[in-house]
């Protein structure tokens, strides 16, 4: 059994606007650190969790950006959506996404 982590990274930039745009969501803006938010929350996870075994849930138009900031995540493990579709959708698709690849997995 091992352990796995789901961020969910999408959205349109629309919570904080105007500080928050759809090129610069709310996910990789600087508002509690110096660091995006993305990447203060996977350095919380590390010491738990490998990069490997971490699903970020992201948009199409972020995933660049998401993986030059996320060099320990892989590229497979960062997954575009493939249309907005709410929190319990993408939580779903990540179980399901997670369930083929480690069937005993614990997300």
């Amino acid at each position: 059994m091992s352990l796995w982590t789901v961020i969910l990274a999408g959205g349109v930039g629309s919570r904080f606007w105007p500080i928050s745009t759809p090129t610069l969501p709310k996910q990789l803006l600087p508002l509690v650190t110096g660091q995006p938010m993305l990447r203060d929350a996977v350095d919380r996870l590390l010491p738990l969790v490998p990069g490997e075994r971490m699903l970020i849930l992201t948009n199409a138009a972020l995933e660049p950006a998401i993986a030059a900031m996320l060099p320990e995540v892989p590229a497979g493990n960062i997954v575009c959506e493939p249309r907005p579709a709410g929190t319990a959708a993408a939580l779903a698709w990540a179980a399901r996404i997670i369930r083929a690849r480690d069937p005993d997995a614990i997300m």
